[in-house]
């Protein structure tokens, strides 16, 4: 059975046990973990749920092999752990991936005896999400992978996601699931105060125009990047969010043409990158690139494009050199670091922190800051207890690990079926719909999606805009320009299900035609 996720938000008079506002991954695993364990939930997202700095991953589910150069052997023990949890509860989303670390050193063979030793448990997964030691290859080997410019490598082996933006939307249909309101572009535009704390927010549908307060026994900040401007907000926490933060860091990533079919790490004078095949294409990044300007103004420019091609190419990993006309897309945004963090953003730590602001005298709000896609899970899992007891109650035990994300279960794990892994059990669903028409049967992308899945969003996901739908419930938009017959397709199917006037498609069309293509 198909569950249905519609725009909700608290009527007048209720009060949530628990307000979350951000809806990327944290404020979705947070609102999944409370809403699954006893707690009356909603949850707001100023964009569309996922679409921001959570979709601005390599996608890659990671045992953070780097972290071990800060000597945070908590975090990656951690974060393998939570590979082997998400394989488990959403196994098409997530599965293995090889990769080479080309030129290893004394140091790399350390790390990844390291790195197995602390994944001792990483094979308690389905038979097909099982993942070997690390081994040295030969020249001969790296060439049968076409990697025979390099002189020497280590193949190992973490994960990588097909979709992060189906990822995160999976954690915010199982709050639903259990009970959680949500609603995806819903603008946070204040706290309200009383009685010496926080008593929730006053928020602005930007669908309709309508403005709400939304009551509850305690908020929580989630909000990434703009977690300051939240907790700002006209001055009530002035002094509590104290100056606003110095440095963030700015990934972006690339896509190109398939050049290589194994994942390559690289490590150069600018930073740490990857390159990873990834649905018919190579998936280069990210830049770890400090950024100082303000939240709301960051945009992906074509001379960052070009920047990062200089780096690639002076990395000298590739077979080919890169050049501006090589990108088919191209998509970054902005990583919330820790307090602590400083202005390396590079080595800055990726450890997830929970700041309740009555340490500042201000109960009633806390911030969840930091921390990377593969544990945010985990954190949920952990901050649940301490949301619970702040407000009197106790929350019931965790079953997150253990459960499939709501629509992920799969029959045969090991599946390579495109449709499957993306829509899991409600893969049959989706084939239904196609065959309602021609035009819903009609291919999206090269590799396998239909225009079904843009009436299957329209009429479950709650999506309002074209670019919800081609950028964060399908992956129609995110492998570049699908071309206009596509976009035009994709334009009449969701007006068609949504209701829209011509002016309103037309719009949408616009908008969609300007998030798929590159920057001039």
């Amino acid at each position: 059975m198909t569950t249905t996720v519609r725009r909700s938000l608290p009527g007048p008079g209720e009060t949530v046990d628990v307000l979350i506002v951000g809806g990327g991954i944290t404020g979705a695993a947070i609102a999944y973990e409370a809403a699954s364990r006893g707690l009356s939930v909603a949850l707001v997202e100023r964009g569309d749920f996922g679409a921001a700095t959570s979709a601005a991953t390599g996608k890659l589910i990671h045992g953070g092999l780097r972290y071990l150069k800060n000597l945070e052997v908590g975090l990656v023990r951690e974060s393998l752990a939570e590979r082997r949890t998400l394989s488990r509860i959403a196994p098409g989303l997530v599965s293995p991936i090889a990769m080479v670390l080309p030129d290893p050193g004394l140091l790399e063979h350390v790390g990844l005896t390291a790195y197995d030793v602390l994944s001792f448990d990483r094979n308690r997964v389905a038979e097909s999400h099982r993942i070997p030691r690390h081994r040295t290859l030969d020249r001969g080997e790296l060439r049968r992978r076409g990697l025979g410019h390099l002189e020497s490598g280590i193949l190992f082996h973490d994960a990588m996601m097909l979709s992060p933006e189906r990822l995160t939307f999976a954690f915010v249909r199982s709050a639903v699931a259990h009970g959680a309101q949500v609603a995806n572009h819903v603008r946070a535009d204040g706290l309200i105060a009383g009685a010496g704390r926080v008593r929730g927010a006053r928020v602005t549908d930007l669908v309709t125009g309508a403005e709400h307060e939304i009551r509850a026994r305690i908020t929580v900040n989630a909000s990434g990047p703009w977690a300051h401007d939240v907790l700002a907000a006209e001055g009530l926490l002035q002094d509590a969010a104290g100056p606003r933060p110095a440095v963030r860091s700015e990934g972006i990533y690339l896509l190109t043409e398939p050049i290589t079919e194994t994942m390559v790490l690289t490590v150069s004078s600018a930073g740490h990158f990857s390159f990873a095949p990834w649905r018919g294409r190579t998936l280069i990044g990210p830049t770890e690139t400090p950024y100082t300007g303000e939240v709301s103004q960051w945009r992906l420019t074509r001379e960052s494009i070009e920047r990062f091609l200089r780096d690639i190419n002076a990395a000298g990993r590739l077979p080919v050199e890169l050049s501006f006309s090589d990108v088919v897309a191209a998509y970054g945004g902005l990583r919330p670091l820790t307090e602590t963090s400083g202005t390396d953003t590079y080595r800055a730590s990726r450890a997830s922190e929970l700041v309740d602001h009555a340490r500042d005298g201000v109960p009633g709000i806390v911030t969840a800051t930091g921390g990377k896609y593969t544990t945010a899970r985990a954190f949920a899992e952990k901050t649940v207890p301490a949301l619970a007891r702040a407000i009197g109650r106790t929350a019931a035990p965790s079953r997150t690990a253990d459960v499939p994300l709501d629509g992920t279960d799969l029959i045969d794990t090991g599946t390579t079926d495109l449709i499957d892994r993306l829509y899991g059990s409600d893969a049959g669903a989706l084939r239904a719909i196609a065959a309602e028409s021609a035009l819903l049967s009609q291919p999206a992308t090269d590799d396998g999606e239909l225009l079904a899945g843009v009436a299957f969003a329209a009429r479950h996901e709650a999506v309002e805009h074209l670019t919800d739908i081609l950028l964060n419930r399908t992956g129609i938009g995110r492998r570049g320009d699908p071309g206009e017959d596509v976009l035009t397709a994709a334009a009449d199917v969701a007006g068609a299900e949504l209701d829209w006037t011509p002016d309103r498609r037309a719009a949408e069309l616009d908008a969609a035609r300007t998030a798929v293509r590159l920057p001039d």
